[in-house]
């Protein structure tokens, strides 16, 4: 039930993304909602498995496993943080309207962002191998 959690606040987020991608140029407002929304469900789902994994036991204890080597799950998280940072500069940026280097960073944060959520669905799954 936890991956189903942690899946579906991702999914929330990534879908909030892509919908303030799209609004970026029509509707400031909902451009700024739906950004919002990632970066709030996004942290909800940081913080739920950080929680779960240094102080709640671990994850595989909450049913969540890996499915790939030890390394690749170091590497996805590597750039799990990255895109964290990336998505939280961001959205400071927008908040204090400096589009210029904003604009610039979603070229490199949507692709990015992208690749860790497909690789996160991949990576875990709810039952031991």
């Amino acid at each position: 039930m936890a991956l189903f959690w942690v899946n579906s606040l991702m999914t929330i987020s990534i879908i909030g993304f892509y919908l303030g991608y799209f609004f970026r140029k029509r509707d400031q407002k909902r451009h700024r909602f739906f950004n919002s929304l990632g970066i709030l469900a996004n942290l909800s789902a940081a913080v739920y498995l950080l929680s779960m994994k240094y102080l709640l036991g671990g994850i595989t204890i909450h049913q969540i496993y890996p499915t790939a080597p030890e390394i690749v799950i170091h590497i996805h998280r590597f750039f799990a943080a990255i895109a964290l940072v990336l998505m939280l500069y961001m959205g400071y940026l927008g908040w204090q309207r400096k589009r210029n280097l904003h604009v610039k960073l979603h070229y490199i944060f949507l692709p990015l962002y992208t690749i860790v959520y497909i690789s996160g669905l991949f990576l875990f799954q709810s039952k031991p191998l």
